[in-house]
């Protein structure tokens, strides 16, 4: 009966998407033969659409078309640009940020863009008492990226001024992302604790509706202030499929425009195929097994290196992403802040590791449950086929491992609940700083029940000062050496196993144009449109 259910709703879906414009030919665009609608494939789900209470690259990849910041990366690169501030000035001192908005600008249901509009959606984060502080939202991004804010205040109609009680070296690059983005302070007054459904900014599409696990439906912002950047389409559609093999054909058939999470194996023949533009770049992420701490199985630091070891991370990253990324020597990206001069990566070495495990009687006879998500990910576009390999790289050295593969969402609740043995997952970076990546995964604060990212459950001391104490240096070569102590103590420790590093990849029909690939990661659909004939 539920499987019935769901051929009726893609049916249906399906149709919908037709009637705005998902075939090649529904309605007539930029020219002649091109929809007024963009579809954009992926492999899973948002899972919500409140920018403060998100932490999944499909629910940032959707708000970024729907809600803006401040400030913003200039397309393509790590750079700061003014957005909705036109101007912003820092103090000699670091404390003191000052956003000048834009005159004009207006939200997606009318309410225009001041001072005080924009305190709501910083002041809702800090303050628990605040009527915009949902009960059922973590706001964990908050505590990661902005501890140092204490005060966000009007100064007259249109700054803001933030106040903070010590430097922090990359505030302004956190700003520029997801967690900063300004929302209709009236829209989450009228749609409260379901806002998350009904996200309302100033970007250049426009949330209409969202069907779960098929589609979220934008139409184009007519009043978007940034003319260079105004929308091409009437629509966006965000789709859900989950197949890899189904988005590839839905994207050689016309049906989709865009797509990603594409297996590398499959990119050599749309590379040549002049239909297609292929986006590929060294990716900000890492993909990587983590540990949970809580298991007194993986307490002892030699069982966590022995692990490691066991792994032949070089054959994982052909196997996983077939020459389109590289083994992870490290939990940053490389050329990031703190990289090591001279390295140290985690040998692969089988016969050391098995020595050591089989001096650990608690893994004979029992299973150890390997979780992974079962949609593709940037850095695994294949998740059950790079965890069966590490499946048969830890049996080689005498343990006995079963995988357990859930859908994204789960999976994510249960590494953040710490409810699993082992846990494949992976991260992209944010804001492009190493704080993003050392502070998430190794940060004490980080390790809140429920809204976890340290899913390790790793705490120290010693770690959290250098964290901290890199965060308020302002001197890269300071900095440098306070992260280099952060990875010692990693690699020390081992509270997790960095797998490897893959690219961004984005595939659309060579008729798009004024697509490009983002650092960070996002995606940025609103300049995107046909090429003229």
């Amino acid at each position: 009966m539920f499987s019935l259910f769901g051929r009726f709703a893609t049916f249906f879906l399906s149709v919908s998407l037709l009637l705005i414009g998902g075939s090649g030919c529904s309605q007539k665009g930029a020219s002649s033969d091109h929809p007024e609608t963009l579809i954009f494939a992926r492999g899973s789900d948002a899972q919500k659409l409140d920018p403060a209470d998100i932490d999944d690259g499909e629910s940032v990849n959707t708000i970024s078309q729907i809600c803006e910041g401040l400030v913003r990366f200039k397309s393509g690169t790590l750079e700061i640009e003014p957005c909705l501030a036109e101007s912003y000035e820092v103090s000699e001192n670091g404390l003191r940020y000052t956003f000048h908005l834009r005159e004009g600008v207006r939200f997606h249901d009318g309410t225009s863009l001041t001072a005080e509009a924009a305190l709501f959606s910083f002041h809702r984060q800090m303050d628990e008492t605040h009527p915009g502080h949902l009960p059922e939202a973590n706001f964990q991004y908050w505590n990661y990226l902005y501890q140092e804010i204490k005060e966000v205040r009007a100064e007259g109609d249109m700054s803001v001024v933030f106040e903070l009680s010590e430097p922090n070296a990359s505030l302004l690059y956190s700003l520029a992302i997801f967690p900063a983005f300004l929302v209709s302070p009236n829209a989450l007054e009228e749609y409260g604790e379901d806002f998350q459904r009904h996200p309302v900014g100033t970007g250049p599409y426009r949330f209409l509706n969202w069907t779960p696990n098929q589609a979220i439906v934008m139409e184009k912002n007519p009043d978007y202030w940034d003319r260079a950047h105004a929308p091409k389409f009437e629509r966006l559609v965000m789709k859900v499929v989950p197949e890899n093999s189904v988005r590839l054909l839905e994207l050689k058939s016309g049906h989709v425009h865009a797509i990603d999470g594409l297996q590398p194996a499959e990119l050599a023949a749309l590379t040549s195929d002049p239909m297609f533009t292929v986006y590929q770049e060294p990716g900000m992420n890492v993909g990587y097994l983590t540990y949970n701490l809580q298991d007194s199985r993986f307490l002892a630091d030699e069982v966590r290196l022995a692990i490691a070891m066991a792994i032949d991370r070089n054959e994982l990253a052909k196997i996983a992403l077939d020459g389109t990324g590289s083994a992870a020597d490290y939990p940053i990206p490389p050329g990031f802040l703190g990289e090591p001069k001279e390295k140290d990566p985690i040998p692969y070495d089988p016969e050391r590791a098995r020595e050591i495990l089989a001096r650990y009687p608690e893994f004979t006879g029992t299973q150890i449950k390997l979780q992974v998500m079962s949609q593709p990910r940037p850095y695994f576009p294949d998740p059950v086929r790079a965890a069966s390999f590490i499946r048969s790289e830890l049996e080689k050295v005498g343990l006995s491992v079963d995988i357990e593969a859930k859908d994204f969402k789960s999976h994510l609740n249960s590494l953040r609940n710490f409810e699993f043995d082992l846990g494949l997952i992976g991260w992209m970076g944010d804001n492009g700083d190493t704080d993003n990546f050392l502070s998430i995964f190794f940060g004490s604060w980080a390790t809140v029940k429920g809204a976890a990212s340290n899913y390790a459950f790793y705490k120290n001391d010693e770690m959290d000062a250098y964290l901290l104490g890199a965060r308020r240096e302002t001197e890269l070569a300071k900095r440098q050496k306070l992260y280099e102590k952060c990875l010692a103590l990693w690699r020390r420790d081992l509270p997790i196993v960095p797998l490897v590093h893959s690219s961004n990849i984005v595939v659309t029909r060579s008729e798009l144009t004024e697509f490009e690939l983002q650092l960070i990661g996002d995606l940025r659909l609103g300049p995107v449109g046909w090429k003229a004939e």
